[in-house]
């Protein structure tokens, strides 16, 4: 898909907008998720609703993302992203008066309000970015995430849960969201066009990228849930255990350029199956490798970055795969894919945990890791033959 017409001037700063945007964003959601839980915990819920009331923003986007084609098309690009960063800030308070019953119900409409966004951002940079530099373009935009992802949290620890105070937080972090928004006027791809893709045809037409993020899912989310329980059982004290997701998220804050400088100058699959073969390797060391800390935590750190890099390499791909009458059909169906992987991951980890202990989780995700390699191995004998 060929970049919508912009001066270069025009094109930076609609870049820009949107990329500034995902830093509020990262930070409001990221923030949001351990929020909740605290105090669920605090208010005596058990662990299985707690992750049930978390599950209710995939939940969300599987059931209603097939709309924000619709939205899009019918506000506009500019319009959609207000209404999610503002309907995002109306239902964060409601969480602090109202009971934890009610804040199922409020996270799946902040899942929503949450979906719309994010399938709107990625959808506008795939349309503005030129096809040359459209890896590195994503790989800012995921790095500005999780630098938001990363904070947001941090500065959660730091307020502390009591009060209103930290929904005040989340509140304003949304409020960073829409102040790029501002210089983004006139600067929006046009969606007037869109409509939802058949999830079918779109994966006939690119399995390579929606398996990609059903697997991208699955790991991420295996790893950032059950990397810490396999330090502990690994003989890892707690605080070093917590540690190996500060390291693997520092390592996937930090590499995405290098993944999508790779994606432009040489190839988006064939950066995708570098990841994916790393990420499977990476994982069957960490059994080796958990009693030599001095090799353990670059690799961990390394591991970070190619694992998420399979995300980066991949939406850069989708905007290559599709027109842009349908980039915004596809990248929900990119996200819903992610979801999908997103709630079958931790738990089929998990399963795979209790039966085979700490060597559980790298067996998981390596097999993962392994099938899809292969799959974009025969796909693309496939296409040349």
């Amino acid at each position: 898909m060929t970049a919508i017409a912009l001066t270069e001037r025009q094109r930076r700063r609609s870049l820009a907008a949107i990329i500034s945007a995902g830093f509020g964003a990262g930070m409001s959601m990221a923030s949001l998720l351990p929020l909740l839980s605290l105090l669920m915990e605090r208010h005596g819920y058990d662990a299985g609703l707690i992750g049930l009331n978390a599950a209710m923003f995939p939940v969300s986007v599987l059931l209603f993302g097939s709309l924000a084609p619709l939205v899009v098309r019918r506000l506009g690009a500019l319009r959609t992203l207000w209404l999610s960063a503002i309907g995002f800030t109306l239902v964060t308070p409601l969480y602090y008066l109202t009971d934890p019953w009610s804040w199922y119900g409020w996270r799946f409409v902040a899942g929503f309000l949450g979906a719309i966004g994010w399938m709107t951002s990625e959808a506008w940079l795939n349309m503005v970015a030129r096809p040359e530099s459209r890896g590195r373009v994503m790989a800012v935009y995921t790095t500005v995430i999780a630098a938001g992802m990363t904070i947001g949290p941090f500065i959660i620890s730091a307020i502390g849960i009591e009060g209103f105070w930290p929904f005040l937080f989340i509140m304003g972090a949304t409020a960073l969201t829409a102040l790029p928004l501002l210089f983004a006027r006139g600067l929006s791809p046009d969606f007037s066009r869109q409509m939802p893709l058949q999830p079918w045809r779109a994966l006939a037409h690119a399995p390579t990228v929606l398996i990609g993020s059903v697997a991208a899912g699955a790991v991420d989310m295996a790893i950032m849930s059950l990397l810490p329980v396999w330090g502990v059982a690994e003989g890892f004290s707690q605080n070093d255990a917590a540690r190996l997701i500060s390291v693997f998220a520092a390592g996937s804050l930090l590499m995405q350029w290098p993944v999508g400088w790779l994606a432009d100058h040489w190839s988006q699959r064939g950066t995708i199956m570098i990841c994916s073969t790393v990420t499977g390797a990476g994982a069957l060391l960490l059994p080796l490798l958990a009693g030599q800390p001095v090799l353990l935590w670059p690799m961990i750190f390394v591991w970070g970055g190619v694992v998420f890099g399979v995300y980066t390499a991949a939406l850069a791909l989708l905007g290559d795969r599709f027109p842009a009458h349908e980039l915004a059909g596809a990248n929900a169906l990119f996200i819903m894919a992610y979801q999908v992987g997103s709630l079958g991951g931790p738990p089929v980890a998990g399963v795979t945990m209790d039966r085979f202990g700490a060597m559980g989780l790298p067996v998981m995700i390596a097999t993962i890791s392994a099938a899809y390699l292969l799959f974009s191995l025969a796909r693309r004998a496939m296409m040349r033959g």
